[in-house]
Formats: structure tokens, C-alpha cells, sequence
């Protein structure tokens, strides 16, 4: 856990030093919903914290974080789920593009994501290999659709461990400033 929040902050150290230079940033929502045959009939949870951030690195490299609090709408009591973050670094395929700006087309990269489950009392860890198309409609406004495939690292309170796979659709409606 600490290790996580040690390379968290380096990262966003990171990119606050970036920004120094001044690139674009996207500020965007990332509305999430997940569901789940493992839960109950009718359960399901949603991202109430669907915060992304995404800045260019250096050409064609961007970084992108998002918030992860999930919220589980359970028959037998609601509760905040999960609460975590996600760090990708899409690659994209836009050669024309020689400097620092806003990205666009199609691009590939990794990802990771932490969260803990407060619920159901377990550490996750995914790391996945993220395809899609960012599109960008008037050099303010970009929606960015990916599917996401990987590995997902259970550790649970009481010690057991799982390991899944780990597959998502992210869509990120997101402004720039």
C-alpha cells in the first residue's frame, strides 16, 4: 500500500514538473458501471468519483489518471464498494504530431489499476494492456473509448489470494485547458 502511494505521488510529481512547460490538459468525467455475476441478483456498482486527468508526456505519450470510488447498490444495504485509482500511459499512432499537444487517433499503452474493496474486504491489483480510439472534435472536446485486458490481483483481508482476468470497456468524455 505504501509503495503505491509512493509511486502515486511520484507520478503526479511528475507530471506537475510537465506541466510546468505548459502542455494541454484534459480535465473529463469517466462514468463507470460495474456488473458482476458474483453478485447478488440485481447488484451493481457505479464509479461516483469518475475523475480523469490525462497530460501529454512527451510526443505521441500521455499519461491519464483516474478516480475510482465505486458505490454497490445492494438489495440488503448500499455502500460505498471500492475506492481506489488507475494510471494508464496511452501511446498514440499519430506521426504527424512533433510536439507536446493534444492527442488524438488511435493509440495502445499500459495500465494499472489499485483499489481497495472496504466491502468485501480485499486489496485488487489490475494490469492490463489498453487499445482505443481518442477522438478529438474541435481542439477542446475529445471522447476516448478503450477496451481494457490484463490480470487482476485479489488479496483478501484473511490471506487467501485470487488471480482473473481482467477486461473492461472506459469511455472518458474530456475537455481541454
Amino acid at each position: 500500500m505504501k509503495k503505491m502511494i509512493l509511486i502515486s505521488l511520484l507520478l503526479i510529481f511528475c507530471v506537475v514538473v510537465k506541466a510546468q512547460q505548459r502542455p494541454p490538459i484534459m480535465i473529463g468525467v469517466s462514468p463507470a458501471a460495474t456488473f458482476n455475476k458474483q453478485y447478488p441478483a440485481g447488484a451493481f456498482d457505479i464509479n461516483i468519483c469518475p475523475v480523469a486527468i490525462q497530460v501529454p508526456i512527451i510526443n505521441n505519450l500521455d499519461i491519464r489518471f483516474l478516480g475510482l470510488v465505486y458505490y454497490g447498490f445492494r438489495n440488503y444495504g448500499s455502500a460505498i464498494i471500492n475506492i481506489g485509482g488507475e494510471i494508464a500511459l496511452p501511446y498514440h499512432f499519430d506521426f504527424d504530431n512533433k510536439q507536446k499537444s493534444i492527442s488524438k487517433g488511435l493509440f495502445i499503452g499500459p495500465g494499472v489499476a489499485y483499489t481497495r474493496n472496504v466491502h468485501y474486504l480485499h486489496r485488487n491489483t489490475a494490469i492490463f494492456i489498453e487499445p482505443g480510439y481518442h477522438f478529438l472534435f474541435n481542439e477542446k472536446f475529445s471522447l476516448i473509448i478503450d477496451f481494457q485486458y490484463g490480470r487482476k490481483f485479489f488479496k483478501y483481508d484473511d490471506g487467501a489470494k485470487l488471480t482473473q482476468n481482467h477486461y473492461g470497456v472506459k469511455l472518458v468524455l474530456g475537455w481541454w485547458i
